[in-house]
């Protein structure tokens, strides 16, 4: 992960803590290397979270195959994950699938459609119907699945996974319901050495983060700041729970 599109940058030069961030990033490349599930917490605003989503599923020019499951985020904030279709090595239509998952389900591609948003033509749409969350898990497993299939060679971190949100799932089925579903998904992510990210935009002190969190690899906690102190208007910082890991905050 060290020189991938979702590495965070590093701490100053004079910062103490220059060694622990270079322990670090070997550890993210040993997460790269087996597979690996992400939970993109904070109390902050979501434009910044689609902004970390795009991030994580990966940037235009290298060949990716994702799988984008979504509960409450429109269509403008979908397309705002995806890259730029004239640039990918190969059309959207071919390496993405989508996963509407609303608590009312109504089409995010024809949705764009009557809202401009031409990103997400001639991708693959799936509206799950079945309210509970089975529904949702067999069809990220299925499309977890096919992804690989369809993939000539599938090399560690081509596979990306992304869920937003999981607060209308934890709303309808509680914490043990949705952290066995993750589980499960996060097992079929790690069989293909894929990346899998799942946002929850509650602050990293809450019970459902550090409940959640538990069974991450990775947290990613995701924060507001003033760029005209800062330089820049959102910063993040890695938990790894496994490791008792911390980063300082860096530019997201």
């Amino acid at each position: 992960m060290a020189t991938d599109e979702y590495t965070p940058r590093g701490p100053p030069d004079d910062s103490p803590s220059e060694d622990d961030f270079t322990t670090f990033l070997g550890l993210l490349n040993e997460l790269k290397a087996t597979g690996c599930n992400l939970l993109v917490v904070g109390d902050a605003p979501r434009e910044l979270f689609a902004r970390a989503s795009a991030q994580l599923l990966g940037d235009s020019e290298v060949l990716r195959h994702r799988v984008l499951a979504v509960t409450d985020a429109t269509p403008e904030s979908v397309a705002d994950r995806l890259p730029d279709s004239d640039v990918t090595p190969r059309p959207l239509g071919e390496t993405t699938r989508l996963l509407n998952h609303a608590s009312a389900p109504r089409s995010i591609t024809a949705a764009a459609d009557a809202t401009t948003v031409p990103e997400l033509a001639g991708i693959q749409e799936t509206c799950i119907a079945d309210p509970e969350l089975r529904g949702l898990q067999s069809a990220l497993v299925e499309a977890i699945e096919d992804s690989a299939d369809s993939a000539d060679v599938l090399s560690p971190a081509d596979l990306r996974v992304g869920v937003d949100s999981l607060v209308p799932l934890l709303e309808h089925h509680g914490v043990d319901v949705v952290r066995r579903c993750l589980e499960m998904v996060g097992g079929h992510v790690r069989d293909h050495r894929g990346m899998a990210h799942y946002v929850l935009p509650d602050a990293y002190e809450s019970d459902r983060v550090q409940s959640l969190g538990a069974q991450a690899d990775a947290i990613i906690e995701l924060r507001a700041v003033d760029p005209g102190d800062q330089g820049h208007d959102a910063q993040q910082r890695w938990h790894v729970p496994g490791r008792d890991i911390t980063t300082e905050w860096t530019p997201l």
